[in-house]
């Protein structure tokens, strides 16, 4: 990773080269665009504006020419610039001069409630979308006997319900894990260390647990709802609350001898026990809102 930091630092050509390799080869693996939007991120918060513009237009060509090449259009290429790129860099942009983890994460969020708003803006009614993409596989899953007819529609209603905001979670997921990326590339270049000092004092301002909580109240709560706009608002303020969740976990382990091992554990349970785990970390996020537990462990003895 060090020597790919490094790689991005030598100039604009380099770093539109790993910044476009590294998107395309999302085309392979999912992601690895993660890298790539890093690299973005890493020139917009290490030498500013200009050159992260410089970077932003030559990636966007190259990116054209590729796809140009493979796919016959070369237009695709600005809308991993609009989508993709482009928040990356104004977010690095925005942590570069408030120098603030904390205040650039909330702002990711408007991110997140914009990806909502284009959903409702080009799908219509998201829900009666996924309904319908999920129909064809509701009915495999039947014909393979893992579910009968009388299951799998309430399963599939329940599943659309909440697909507008777990697309606008995830994208504020990509978006934020290659801001932290490039955050950590630049410290292990020029602060080593810096980047865990940062994110273990990561915290959320108030309003955003209580629009969390009042989120999470309403997913808990069985039967249908009729605010599946305001559902979905709520779900990219839960994702920020599951970031806060895991930077609390690693603040707390930190002053632990074993504190590797924990967190291996952590994240191992993680993706073993995905949706548990998740609520979880979340409603540890939400809670450290008002608790501090980080204050709280602080100063007791490691063990």
């Amino acid at each position: 990773m060090k020597a790919l930091a490094s790689f991005v630092m030598r100039g604009p050509s380099q770093s539109a080269m790993a910044t476009t390799v590294l998107t395309m080869l999302t085309l392979i693996f999912p992601f690895v665009g993660i890298l790539g939007s890093a690299c973005v991120g890493l020139v917009f918060l290490r030498l500013g504006l200009m050159a992260g513009i410089k970077t932003l237009l030559l990636s966007t060509l190259a990116a054209g020419l590729l796809m140009g090449v493979i796919f016959g259009n070369p237009l695709p290429a600005l809308g991993i610039l609009l989508v993709v790129w482009l928040p990356t860099g104004l977010l690095g942009m925005l942590l570069r001069n408030t120098r603030s983890l904390g205040l650039t994460t909330q702002a990711g969020i408007g991110f997140g409630l914009l990806a909502i708003v284009v959903q409702y803006a080009v799908l219509g009614d998201p829900r009666a979308f996924w309904r319908e993409y999920l129909q064809p596989m509701g009915q495999r899953f039947v014909e393979a006997g893992l579910f009968d007819q009388a299951q799998s529609q309430p399963v599939i209603e329940q599943v659309s319900g909440v697909m507008c905001g777990v697309v606008a979670v995830l994208f504020l997921l990509q978006l934020l894990s290659s801001l932290y990326l490039a955050r950590w590339w630049q410290a292990i270049l020029y602060n080593p260390g810096g980047f865990a000092d940062e994110y273990h004092q990561l915290r959320v301002h108030w309003v955003v647990g209580l629009v969390g909580a009042l989120a999470l109240t309403a997913l808990l709560i069985p039967g249908e709802s009729g605010l599946a706009f305001l559902n979905c608002l709520g779900a990219v303020f839960l994702g920020v609350l599951f970031l806060q969740g895991l930077a609390v976990v690693h603040g707390v382990f930190k002053g632990l001898r074993s504190a590797q091992l924990w967190l291996v554990l952590t994240y191992l349970l993680l993706i073993v026990f995905m949706p548990q785990m998740v609520l979880v970390l979340t409603g540890i996020g939400l809670t450290d809102v008002w608790i501090d537990y980080r204050a709280r462990f602080k100063d007791k003895p490691s063990g």
